[in-house]
């Protein structure tokens, strides 16, 4: 029998993260400790040394290109900032989540903890909140995925194969990458270096998508796990008056008590080490899609004028991909932080005043510490809310409105 329930556990934990496992392990950024065998260790760290290979194939040709570049023409210069800076941010996201590898297993294991107390105890409405801030999680994970998968597969492959812009040389039409590459040290407008060169920048779009749809929803699972836990203590705090007799260990309403204060701190700790994994990610996200949102407008805007089918649905795509993600983590913020203050509001509609003499008195530090919980922010800096949100996209086209007053 507990071999049994040993083995629902684990598929019930496995279902909260297997989207995170799926995204992060082919880019060798899925925590060695959590791998159980020595070639797992060993096969994620290959594979850690090719996605830092490949990210460095993109981002050090694309970068000489964009610096040395001496046409002088500021549309051609656009046009180069516009990748170069999602490989910048790539690289940073990357090496974040690599040196992070030991916070990103505490996490997995506090979410493993939370799930076996949960089937520990005979609530079923307490396993169904979890199960579904799993799925939750998971569903913003999927259409993050989605969106860029799709967005990235059109501009790396689907656009330089069938993008009507040429160049002429020596009578022969050679066709340009995706990401721009520095000349000096290859030239790759002739075959077979083109699809040579097509062929690796295809393999690091992977890995660069990988990154962001991985961080992304690494978010949206940590979060939405932390607010299924909020919303089994507020269930907790409607059964403490009463209590539930042959449901519970907890008999008297000081045990009761007890439990929800250690529940509390111990969703606080987990999302003060959710903060502390991903606030520079969140940064580089939100400084990162403000740029990103304001070049893709502007190569759509472009691909419309001249008509380019293929490239006016790549951008549409990748614009509505930057937009949803830098959507997703905002949104997880504001409700982190409804449910944080709900808790407050939790403790102070049951019937405390049932409660004999100052048994009470001990909801009033809940209610303080729900009021003054710890957010999800961006580099420490921004709370991420909905709020945060409308300001990107007023800044983006704040940005894209100069670029073309600029260009025109």
């Amino acid at each position: 029998m507990n071999a049994l329930s040993d083995l629902s556990l684990e598929n019930d934990w496995m279902y909260s993260i297997q989207m995170n496992r799926w995204f992060l392990k082919p880019i060798g950024v899925w925590p060695l400790s959590l791998s159980v065998t020595t070639f797992g260790k060993l096969n994620s760290i290959i594979l850690a040394l090719i996605s830092s290979f490949l990210i460095g194939f993109l981002l050090v040709p694309c970068a000489l290109c964009t610096l040395l570049d001496k046409t002088g023409d500021l549309d051609t210069k656009i046009k180069m900032i516009g990748p170069l800076s999602f490989c910048v941010m790539a690289a940073i996201k990357y090496y974040i989540l690599v040196s992070r590898g030991g916070k990103i297993s505490e996490c997995i294991e506090s979410m493993r903890s939370d799930w076996a107390r949960t089937r520990a105890v005979k609530y079923e409405e307490d396993r169904e909140i979890i199960i579904d801030s799993a799925r939750v999680g998971r569903s913003f994970a999927i259409f993050c995925a989605g969106f860029m998968y799709s967005g990235g597969f059109f501009y790396t492959t689907v656009m330089p194969l069938c993008s009507k812009r040429t160049e002429i040389i020596d009578n022969e039409t050679v066709r340009s990458q995706a990401f721009p590459i520095y000349r000096g040290l290859l030239d790759p407008r002739t075959t077979p270096s083109f699809e040579i060169v097509q062929f690796m920048q295809c393999l690091a779009g992977f890995v660069i998508y990988s990154v962001t749809v991985g961080s992304c929803s690494l978010a949206a699972v940590f979060v939405m796990h932390a607010c299924g836990q909020f919303r089994i203590l507020v269930m907790k705090l409607q059964r403490l008056v009463d209590g539930a007799a042959g449901k519970s260990s907890f008999k008297t309403y000081e045990d009761r008590l007890g439990d929800i204060v250690q529940h509390h701190l111990q969703i606080l700790r987990f999302i003060s080490q959710v903060e502390g994994l991903l606030n520079e990610i969140c940064l580089v996200e939100l400084v990162g899609c403000t740029m990103n949102i304001c070049f893709l407008g502007y190569y759509l805007l472009t691909e419309w004028e001249q008509s380019e089918t293929i490239g006016t649905l790549t951008y549409c795509i990748l614009l509505i991909s930057f937009t949803f993600n830098i959507f997703i983590l905002c949104y997880i913020g504001e409700i982190l932080s409804e449910q944080c203050q709900k808790v407050g509001l939790s403790a102070y509609m049951i019937d405390w005043y049932r409660l004999r003499e100052k048994k009470a008195l001990g909801l009033i530090l809940i209610v303080a510490v729900s009021n003054s919980s710890t957010k999800l922010t961006a580099g420490k800096l921004v709370e991420l809310s909905l709020s945060s949100f409308c300001s990107v996209l007023k800044s983006s086209l704040a940005y894209l409105s100069l670029l073309r007053t600029l260009t025109t």
